[in-house]
């Protein structure tokens, strides 16, 4: 055996500390909600989380215990009644029921109440003892009787095997915790009925470079090592596409999984850092380059993030989120590599911080009151939070993540310039994102469910992001970008061939008051090129300007989701917005020469229920230059 899973001092400092019994008695709450009235059924076949939202506005729908046939939007209150949202009710109600074993084990570790022990028992026994009566189906709701016949991403209990990749860590880290009180008989049952079953169905899933296959390899690897099935284990380091493999070939030079989302680089970390934890826990030798490029994506994911902590956001994922979202993924990290690490001291520092969680809206992890992670108490309660080195982040290219971001005085600006392939891509080649101290100016809104209407007509098209878009349609490249020029208040990247015969090339800069864009088309042919930019919900526009009512002409690819469409009338050479938030004010000084048309537009948000102001510059030629400048000053 190698360490602990659980900290040895765990016991006594729950019990020893005031804040930590508040934790525990709120824990208890919740279990003893739950728990004495869990009841499923192999009959019931889950359906995919990602359809969980309102087609109206994006927003999700509430899982409500009492209401498994009434599904309401959180945004709208809009109430949905459908078949497939009854089974992705039964999704929630599983992924509750394991997570809440999960946090009944860690109160029976903190409490001795055997009631807590009964609970998170029973829940796990039910799943092994009727795991094989569940059918064997994937998101796409295809059935199958045998693991030979069955098609790609599969699960049983779940829509999904990414899903029962999850559900299988969950119950080796619950099991983990009870383990030297858990039955001979127990063990044996659930590895026999459940563990095994659940190679048999992820080990043909591991197919290729991709997160759902580092999900798979890691529960297969997590079961292995807890059970110490050498097949099992193996196969997740040994198997074609193993986890070694995964991390060698799937992550950049610049330690970013290459799908580009900052969403599933971290989704992804979430799955082998499991591993990690449980092959130094069993004394397994992860390897030194996995080991070593695990820590750099922990440092570099750190040094990507806003100084206020918020993350950039390209490409498929969930809005908003910041480093706290991801705490429990670093805390886990760094039990297994130790406080004196990079990464406990990068966990000190996000602890240290002042920033509120965002919580993910699917497969979201235990968080008691949305603030503190089972894994900071499990692993890491006795780490001293106080004494840390503070990391301030830089100015930091990553030419190889075509993802860029600058830093000066308040100001952050991020920069897309390229894709890695077309896995979970948006069209938005020279994407742009920029902060102001704690103030958001303009970011990604990444998108609701992969399911909802507005995901695929709005959040996932040119239109709904900072860049140019050409003739109305979206982006064809799913190409790298270059970075021509970068230091840490200036970069120039180019794309090529961003529509076909289309180029691109963007410069930001940034000095202490101003964010500068200059943005070049080069194409050979006339067209109608849309620049746009994005301002801020929270932000209020102010302009003294003549407008008229205008029309874009286009009817798809976002454009019918505009709310208002203003013409500004001017013979000026530039105009001038200001925009203000609580104490700051930003004029907006926009560059109208070489035959530039000036709209002001209404666009969604997500959710969509709330309103951007946008600024829109159209330019009928061949090849137009923009040019915009974003100055903060004292408000008047």
């Amino acid at each position: 055996m190698g360490m602990k899973y659980v900290n040895d001092r765990f016991y006594e400092r729950m019990n020893g500390e005031d804040r930590n019994r508040e934790l525990i008695q709120e824990m208890k709450k919740e279990v003893d909600e739950f728990l004495p009235y869990f009841s499923d059924s192999p009959d019931r076949l889950s359906r995919w989380g990602h359809y969980y939202f309102c087609d109206d506005d994006g927003g999700r729908l509430i899982f409500d215990i009492n209401s498994p046939d009434r599904h309401r939007c959180e945004v709208c209150e809009k109430v949905y009644e459908s078949e497939i949202l009854d089974g992705v009710w039964v999704y929630f109600y599983r992924n509750k029921a394991v997570i809440m074993a999960l946090v009944s084990a860690f109160v029976y570790k903190a409490t001795k109440e055997k009631k807590y022990f009964d609970y998170s028992v029973s829940v796990m026994e039910y799943y092994a003892r009727h795991y094989k009566e569940f059918l064997l189906h994937n998101k796409e709701n295809l059935t199958a009787d045998s693991y030979d016949a069955m098609p790609w991403g599969c699960g049983r209990m779940m829509p999904q095997g990414l899903n029962e990749s999850i559900v299988a860590i969950r119950f080796v880290q619950t099991i983990e915790i009870l383990r030297d009180e858990l039955s001979p008989e127990f063990l044996d049952l659930v590895y026999h009925n459940m563990f095994r079953e659940m190679y048999f169905l992820l080990a043909p899933q591991a197919t290729r470079i991709h997160n759902i296959s580092c999900w798979n390899l890691s529960a297969i690897g997590v079961m292995g090592l807890a059970f110490q099935d050498q097949e099992m284990i193996d196969f997740a380091f040994n198997s074609e596409f193993n986890v070694r493999k995964q991390l060698e070939t799937g992550v950049t030079k610049d330690f970013f999984w290459y799908e580009g989302s900052i969403h599933y680089n971290f989704f992804l970390l979430e799955g082998i850092t499991y591993l990690f934890l449980f092959s130094k826990v069993y004394g397994y030798d992860f390897g030194e380059t996995g080991t070593e490029i695990l820590q750099n994506m922990f440092v570099q994911a750190y040094n990507y993030a806003f100084d206020n902590q918020f993350l950039p956001n390209p490409n498929d994922g969930w809005p908003n989120l910041n480093l706290r979202t991801f705490s429990y993924i670093y805390h886990t990290a760094a039990r297994a590599m130790g406080e004196d690490s990079p990464i406990g001291n990068l966990v000190k520092n996000i602890e240290a911080s002042d920033s509120v969680r965002t919580p993910l809206p699917l497969s979201e992890p235990y968080y008691c009151k949305n603030s503190v992670c089972l894994e900071q108490l499990l692993f890491n309660i006795d780490f001293d939070y106080e004494k840390f080195t503070s990391i301030k982040q830089q100015s930091n290219n990553f030419p190889e993540s075509n993802y860029v971001i600058l830093r000066n005085a308040k100001w952050n600006g991020f920069m897309k310039y390229g894709l890695n392939g077309k896995s979970h891509a948006h069209p938005d080649i020279m994407n742009v994102e920029l902060m102001y101290g704690n103030h958001r100016i303009s970011r990604d809104l990444s998108n609701a469910g992969y399911r909802s209407r507005l995901c695929n007509e709005w959040h996932r098209k040119t239109l709904s992001h900072n860049t140019v878009c050409w003739n109305g349609m979206d982006i064809t490249s799913v190409s790298p970008g270059e970075c021509l020029y970068y230091d840490k208040n200036k970069v120039t990247a180019a794309a090529r061939n961003v529509y076909e015969g289309i180029n691109y090339t963007r410069t930001i800069q940034i000095s202490e008051n101003t964010f500068t864009d200059d943005f070049w088309v080069e194409s050979g042919m006339n067209g109608i090129f849309d620049y746009v930019f994005h301002l801020e919900s929270a932000l209020s526009l102010e302009y003294d300007l003549d407008l008229e009512d205008g029309n874009l002409g286009f009817e798809k690819n976002g454009y019918q989701h505009i709310l208002e469409t203003k013409r500004v009338k001017t013979n000026e050479n530039h105009v001038v917005l200001r925009a203000w938030a609580e104490d700051v004010m930003w004029s907006i000084w926009i560059d109208l020469t070489g035959g530039h048309q000036l709209y002001l537009l209404k666009t969604l948000d997500n959710p969509v229920n709330q309103r951007r102001n946008t600024i829109l510059l159209r330019n009928t030629g061949t090849s137009p230059h923009y040019h915009l400048k974003i100055m903060a000053e004292a408000k008047q």
